[in-house]
């Protein structure tokens, strides 16, 4: 597709036509499980499809494989990170004190866009190594005799999306609706073979869920938006950790974004903006809660800048990548938040 610029109403009209179709489709970018212990919530927040539109723009099939990178090492408690005398204390009350949390996640998407609507389904494979110290006793600090590990592979959470535009003539607004699977494995333990891995830092999260949300974009001068909005909830159950309940908590997630085309269809260099609240999971003996003000150690309210850049490699192909930066954390309790979100894919329209 030949990018134009959107100086006058009748350029407008197909850059907007193509900016929803895309948009719409890329609603789907919740890759691999929500972690409740190791962060608020874990893994690309990006709008997908954002990065690439007028690639998918046009009806027919386009399959995308992407990569993300997070490495949670840095110790939050609430708004500010956490003093080493903080760390100490909830360890030496008897909460455990995670160390890292390094989720690798590859997600092949396939999807199908017709005119005003669309469905995508979205496959992770996920890798996860995670380090925690042990309980501690009073008058103890944290140190790395107690350090236990675990690491685990598989096919994550499977998602399928599906999304309606055809309200208004424009076709600048729309609605999306999709479903989680549990197919993500439950069942990890750490090294030593017989403690179960905390239920949030598993691959998957065991439960099915409905992910429902509306978005709308235009354009203005040589620039393009969007604004999406979704909430995630599990709506169905299973059994994790042998036999012990968890569900876990809502996840609400808005995201806005500019894009510039000045550059024209081979380079476009965008901007995201990030926001996502997650409530506390819950469980019976699943979640912890904080040994001094007994608040759920999982859950809270991150937002992220995201600059990234498209380009077009012909023949319906285009690279892109993403680094999702971190303007806002407040978790709740002693929890491990990312420096960074590093986000790096190709896709192919047919």
């Amino acid at each position: 597709m030949q990018v134009r610029h959107a100086e006058t109403p009748a350029a407008i009209s197909p850059l907007r036509s193509h900016l929803v179709l895309a948009i719409a489709l890329g609603l789907s970018a919740f890759l691999a499980s929500v972690d409740a212990l190791a962060c608020a919530a874990c893994g690309s927040t990006l709008s997908r499809d954002w990065e690439s539109q007028g690639i998918s723009g046009k009806a027919g099939i386009t399959a995308d494989l992407s990569y993300d990178y997070l490495n949670q090492d840095r110790q939050r408690y609430g708004t500010s990170a956490a003093s080493s005398t903080l760390i100490n204390s909830q360890y030496a009350n008897g909460q455990e004190v995670e160390a890292y949390t390094k989720t690798n996640t590859i997600s092949a998407s396939l999807i199908y866009n017709a005119d005003t609507w669309g469905v995508s389904a979205v496959i992770p494979y996920v890798n996860r190594s995670h380090g925690t110290y042990g309980s501690g006793t009073p008058g103890t600090v944290v140190d790395g005799s107690t350090l236990t590990t675990s690491s685990d592979s598989g096919i994550g959470d499977i998602k399928i999306i599906g999304r309606y535009n055809g309200f208004s003539a424009d076709n600048s607004s729309g609605v999306i609706g999709g479903i989680k699977l549990p197919t993500g494995n439950t069942g990890a333990h750490f090294s030593d073979g017989v403690t179960p891995l905390d239920a949030g830092l598993q691959i998957g999260t065991g439960s099915t869920d409905v992910i429902l949300g509306g978005y709308t974009t235009g354009a203005f001068h040589t620039y393009g938006w969007f604004i999406q909005g979704t909430l995630q909830h599990a709506v169905a159950t299973k059994k994790a950790l042998g036999d012990l309940d968890y569900r876990p908590g809502d996840v609400y997630s808005l995201n806005s974004g500019i894009r510039y085309a000045v550059f024209g269809a081979k380079i476009s260099p965008m901007l995201q903006l990030n926001i996502v609240k997650k409530q506390a999971d819950s469980g019976a003996f699943t979640v912890p809660t904080d040994p001094v003000t007994g608040a759920p150690v999982s859950g809270g309210t991150l937002a992220y800048l995201a600059p990234g850049v498209t380009m077009r490699v012909g023949g319906g192909a285009s690279v892109y990548g993403f680094v999702q930066v971190p303007i806002y954390q407040n978790v709740n309790s002693l929890q491990l938040t990312p420096g960074y979100i590093l986000t790096l894919g190709v896709r192919q329209s047919f």
